[in-house]
């Protein structure tokens, strides 16, 4: 009957061996994706029952050795393809490197010569000449090397200040700057040498404007501290070592060559301010001071700064002059320094042109004296010219830098005894 069949069929199916249940799906899979079944190889022969199993095993074998061979050799080949292409590679590699190091080094080259930085001017002496005031770079890097120990702990100026035992510092430290030490002694030289304002140097050295005001300000202070610990009063001994012959001949006992000097200010907004700066000489805002030279033409000394409305003989009187000098000196000025009064209490004398008496003509020995000590009195004003080829204390000095105005122009002066002698 039907249903036997069926009942027989199902034990069947369950008695089967485990490999074959396993095998089944293989079998299915194959099957429902068309597979086929391998093709025998050529030289079978279905009714060959014959052959012998040792015949059959020996020729799989061969194969199995040759077919190794041939893969050892050809993963032989691959690998030196494979070396020979790195090789290649390499080279290119180091080829490349080369020419981008090399691109990089004429860029760094182009972009030196293109800033506006000291690098870019350290082998033109005239430039740094012209920048700076140094005659070369080997004076600019020995004053640097004078200040660059004290800059390193140098605080960043922020406006107010507190008195020291040196001169003035600020009171709080500021950020660090971005610019290297020398490169800011560059940027003050630079603002100094040609009068540049903050925007323009801002734009020539990357940074904002207030830091260039900072670190113009710090330095400013750094170096009147530094350049007043030198002592430039010169001794009775060394000047008459220096002494040209001009002086030694008709002024060998000269100590010094005074004259009074002129800064022009902007107008004050304080009304008081503004009448005390007042100067009818030049018709304008400045503050005076006194410059001193020795007979070869080095500045000896620069007095503080006072208003312009000040007279000569008050300016000798308060500045503090007299007291550098000795008995047995001689003082040579202008006529607007009447000041033997003063000097001979100390015993120094006073060589000034004479002056007329109503209006008789001068004699001839009042008009060589004249001619003589202009001739060797020309020098402290060829020295106070030097100084005002500072071009930012040449022009108009602005309200911004009133804090700052007497340091300025005691640099400039020390500066300019890096320049030869005046006097040969």
């Amino acid at each position: 009957p039907e249903h036997l069949r069926v009942t027989v069929a199902t034990e069947a199916t369950k008695r089967k061996a485990p490999t074959e249940r396993l095998l089944e799906p293989e079998a299915k899979r194959a099957r429902g994706s068309g597979a086929r079944r391998p093709a025998p190889p050529s030289n079978f022969d279905a009714d060959s029952s014959g052959t012998s199993a040792s015949d059959c095993g020996s020729a799989d074998c061969e194969k199995h050795c040759n077919c190794v061979e041939f893969l050892k050799r050809r993963i032989s080949e691959l690998e030196k393809e494979l070396e020979s292409e790195r090789d290649h590679r390499s080279d290119a590699l180091e080829d490349c490197k080369a020419e981008v190091k090399t691109a990089n080094e004429k860029l760094c080259a182009e972009q030196k010569r293109r800033d506006f930085s000291l690098e870019r001017f350290a082998c033109d002496d005239a430039k740094i000449r012209y920048y700076t005031g140094f005659f070369s770079i080997g004076m600019f890097l020995a004053c640097f090397g004078f200040l660059e120990k004290s800059a390193e702990g140098m605080r960043s100026w922020q406006g107010k200040r507190t008195r020291t035992g040196c001169r003035t510092t600020t009171a709080k430290a500021g950020a660090a700057s971005k610019l290297p030490l020398k490169e800011q002694f560059f940027m003050v030289l630079v603002r100094l040498r040609l009068g540049l304002d903050l925007q323009d140097l801002a734009d020539r050295f990357l940074v904002s404007p207030s830091t260039i005001s900072r670190i113009f300000n710090s330095w400013i202070n750094l170096m009147y501290c530094k350049f007043s610990e030198l002592p430039l009063w010169m001794s009775r001994r060394k000047v008459n070592k220096l002494m040209p012959p001009c002086f030694k001949k008709w002024y060998p006992t000269t100590r010094t060559v005074i004259d009074g000097t002129e800064f022009f200010i902007e107008r004050p907004s304080s009304l008081k301010r503004q009448s005390a700066t007042w100067s009818n000489y030049k018709n304008h805002n400045t503050m005076k001071a006194l410059v001193c030279i020795s007979p070869d033409g080095t500045i000896t000394y620069v007095s503080s700064l006072y208003e312009g409305s000040i007279t000569d003989v008050d300016l000798v009187q308060q500045c503090g002059l007299l007291s550098h000098l000795e008995a047995g000196d001689s003082v040579m000025a202008d006529k607007g320094f009447d000041i033997q009064h003063l000097l001979t209490s100390i015993g120094v004398r006073l060589n000034i042109p004479p002056f007329r008496r109503g209006d008789r003509a001068f004699s001839p020995d009042d008009v060589l004296k004249t001619k003589k000590i202009a001739a060797v009195r020309i020098h402290v004003e060829r020295a106070i010219n030097r100084i005002k080829e500072f071009s930012l204390i040449a022009a108009v000095l602005p309200n911004s830098l009133w804090d700052t105005a007497e340091q300025i122009i005691h640099v400039c002066a020390f500066l300019t005894n890096f320049q030869p002698h005046l006097v040969g």
